[in-house]
């Protein structure tokens, strides 16, 4: 993995862009056009970019022409807000996120649960990037914070995230933990076997245990959401241990669900992530490494 940033570390708009914006925009543009012609890479992810384009710190045209000149096999993922529609028309997948309000969550004083839910891609994804973070501050400062990665419906092998976070916690034992729950098999609600049931409630033991300890200040609950929409958990547990959560303890919830369950109203950032576009309505393969 390779990582470099760009432009300064602050907010500005079109009317405080300086030479030196275009000039990092551009050094930015010059090391991705290089990594994506180079072969190097499987995926390359373009943080941002769509504001810089938004901004006109990059010409639209020049980006969009050398994305769609891209080797076949990479993958390439661009972020942020205000994507031009230039871009939008060759994506394979966009994915949007809209935030939510819980007047309730403001009313209890709440802070330190957020839920990412909705039919597009990214929510889990959003999740481990969280967690990334939390990792990057643990390692950081030792003894600051702990991540646990707590996943439901994802039973079995073969994740390709397992790889990284196994490779995390070889290095840095104290700073993630990690947990799977769930049969090796998609579960729809008529399909519940027992064991769904088992391995369900083992992991919200799990979890439970983790958000009254204090002992983690962020906590990953991957796939709750489809958990209990499929009645295998009940809520109000969930909803009360969510109450008592310490203050500095983050807990993020993710998956899709037909029916919102009670504890959306306790949640003080909730993003509905809108499908607009999935290479996989049109026959394409899912893809190792990116979407599993």
């Amino acid at each position: 993995i390779d990582q470099v940033r760009t432009g300064r570390a602050e907010f500005f708009g079109h009317e405080e862009i300086t030479s030196f914006d275009r000039e990092e925009a551009a050094r930015g543009w010059d090391v991705a056009k290089g990594a994506i012609a180079s072969g190097l890479y499987s995926v390359v992810v373009l943080d941002e970019i769509n504001p810089v384009l938004d901004l006109g710190l990059l010409p639209v045209d020049q980006v969009v022409r050398t994305l769609k000149s891209k080797p076949y096999e990479l993958e390439i993922i661009a972020t942020g807000r205000a994507a031009p529609q230039d871009l939008l028309d060759i994506a394979d997948l966009h994915s949007e996120m809209k935030p939510q309000d819980h007047p309730r969550a403001k009313e209890l004083f709440l802070e330190g649960i957020e839920i990412y839910t909705g039919a597009g891609k990214g929510k889990s994804t959003s999740a481990l990037g969280k967690a990334l973070k939390a990792i990057g501050r643990g390692i950081n400062h030792p003894g600051s914070t702990r991540v646990l990665i707590m996943q439901w419906l994802k039973g079995g092998s073969g994740y390709t995230e397992d790889a990284a976070i196994a490779a995390l916690q070889q290095s840095y034992p104290e700073v993630v933990d990690h947990q799977r729950c769930g049969r090796d098999a998609i579960v729809w609600r008529n399909s519940r076997q027992e064991l769904d049931y088992i391995e369900a409630q083992r992991g919200w033991e799990i979890a439970k245990t983790a958000i009254a300890s204090g002992l983690y200040k962020t906590i990953i609950l991957d796939e709750l959401n489809p958990t209990v929409d499929l009645e295998l958990l009940p809520v109000e547990p969930i909803v009360q241990a969510l109450l008592r959560k310490p203050r500095d303890t983050e807990v993020i919830i993710t998956g899709r669900c037909q029916q919102q369950p009670a504890y959306f109203d306790l949640a003080s950032v909730h993003s509905e992530v809108y499908c607009h576009k999935h290479y996989a309505n049109h026959g394409v393969e899912l893809k190792r490494g990116v979407d599993y």
